[in-house]
């Protein structure tokens, strides 16, 4: 079998299909079980959003109340649960490392339920397990989870003690929905790999947990949060955004992976803030406008391209204003995006292939067995050290389909349209361009108003292969 595409990303792989929801970065748009975000964020309770991602259709009031009752049943932890939960709050565990091992072991006593059972518990528990954790390690009881109260106003109620207002109670289900789905994630491409092994579900959702942890996922939650205070807590919000961009060369929460546009999302919270009565002050409100606007300023002048708020810049935001914790908030993520990870594991157990994907190997070959009293010392690691950063350049400009996509911008007076710079070249499948410009952006070619167009590092490269003769003559 021949595997002709490197795509360390995967961003242009496709691995599965999915009806559960859709993602448009070049629109903007989201769209779950064929309804745009907006629209279903601001009417469904989130039982309702899992119950459709579950059964394909919104559910009939009946169903709904049958729904409600079977995640209120869920919810109480088994009795092994809590010492693990008093465990790590003893420990000063990470919030995130306690929720993985509180649901490892709350599937004590599921036996051999049904998936669609083991579902149902997973997203019931998932919220008592976080809030158990969080009291312990704050030196308080853990709260009995309420059965009359929705998933989102008993989550609230669990971690502080005290009942949600109407308007914090929506605003925090419309986190909850907003938030439940997004395509084929990190975290969820997570979960359905572990289920394409025919593992079980329960171990599904500790594997995602572990994927949304990670800093670059909904661990950048709490480096937004530490963003907005800061410029919460400083006389002039432009200077600190300066002094991030100067330190890191990127701020939290602008610009996101998938969306040229402004992530719909981050619509849909900014709304529900706005909504919010008296949950905030309106200075915060107002310094979180400020935020947006001399992020979205700096970044445009210093990238020559619009990079708007993500999600998580909104959602850093509401969270603190409906009073959740700011160490929640990347649990409170999981509280929401599990009944997504069920879902894709029932569609994955539904049709399942193995997910197994193949590396390109680039070690060493040729080696033979030395004795261990022969060996010296290998200086062949630090060598690779000392090269690694020119290397991965070399490597970068390596492939033939990425030097014609910057010889085709250096013709070009203008910042370059996508259609007209793929037209432009020989490359005749678009995920395969898709994947050579993501490889160029940033480093040597720039995305700008209008276009693209080459970076100085991609003209020198282009002045060095034309003047250097490294071109074949005609």
């Amino acid at each position: 079998m021949t595997h002709s595409v490197f795509d360390p990303g995967l961003e242009a792989i496709t691995v599965a299909e999915t009806e559960l929801s859709d993602v448009d970065g070049d629109a903007g748009e989201l769209v779950v079980r064929g309804y745009p975000i907006a629209e279903l964020a601001a009417n469904a309770t989130y039982e309702e959003a899992v119950s459709l991602l579950l059964t394909g259709r919104l559910p009939p009031a009946d169903e709904l109340r049958a729904f409600r009752s079977s995640l209120a049943d869920a919810r109480a932890l088994p009795d092994g649960v809590g010492p693990v939960l008093r465990a790590a709050a003893a420990e000063d565990a990470d919030p995130m490392d306690a929720l993985r091992m509180g649901l490892a072991a709350a599937s004590l006593g599921l036996g051999d339920a049904a998936p669609r059972a083991v579902a149902r518990r997973v997203v019931a528990v998932v919220p008592t397990i976080v809030a158990a954790h969080w009291r312990y390690r704050e030196g308080e009881s853990p709260v009995a989870p309420d059965p009359d109260l929705g998933h989102a106003a008993n989550y609230r109620y669990v971690v502080t003690g005290e009942e949600p207002t109407a308007a914090q109670r929506r605003a925090l289900e419309t986190f909850l929905t907003t938030m439940v789905d997004h395509g084929l994630n990190p975290s969820t491409f997570t979960a359905r790999t572990v289920v394409s092994t025919e593992s079980d579900l329960v171990s599904a959702a500790t594997a995602a947990v572990g994927a949304l942890k990670g800093r670059r996922h909904g661990g950048n939650l709490q480096r937004v949060f530490d963003l907005l205070r800061a410029a919460h807590e400083a006389d002039d919000v432009a200077a600190v955004v300066e002094a991030r961009l100067d330190s890191a060369g990127w701020l939290p929460g602008f610009g996101h992976r998938l969306y040229d546009v402004r992530d719909p999302r981050a619509a849909v919270l900014s709304a529900a803030l706005e909504a919010l009565p008296g949950a905030t002050s309106d200075a915060f409100r107002a310094t979180v406008r400020e935020l947006e606007t001399a992020g979205t300023a700096a970044l445009s002048e210093r990238q020559q391209r619009r990079s708007a708020p993500t999600v998580e810049f909104y959602a850093a935001a509401l969270l603190y204003s409906v009073g959740v914790p700011p160490a929640l908030f990347t649990p409170t993520f999981a509280v929401a995006r599990v009944g997504g990870w069920m879902a894709h594991c029932l569609e994955q157990r539904a049709n399942n292939e193995l997910v197994r994907p193949v590396a390109r190997y680039v070690g060493e070959t040729g080696r033979s067995w030395t004795p261990v009293e022969e060996r010296g010392t290998d200086s062949a690691a630090s060598r690779r050290a000392a090269v690694g950063p020119v290397a991965e350049r070399l490597s970068t400009l390596s492939e033939p389909a990425r030097l014609e996509i910057l010889l085709a911008l250096a013709d070009a007076a203008t910042p370059v349209e996508y259609s007209t710079l793929l037209a432009a070249t020989s490359i005749d499948d678009n995920g395969r361009f898709n994947y050579h410009l993501r490889q160029l952006r940033g480093t040597f070619v720039d995305s700008r108003d209008g276009g693209y167009a080459l970076s100085a590092a991609g003209q020198r490269v282009v002045d060095d292969v034309v003047t250097g003769d490294l071109l074949p003559g005609e």
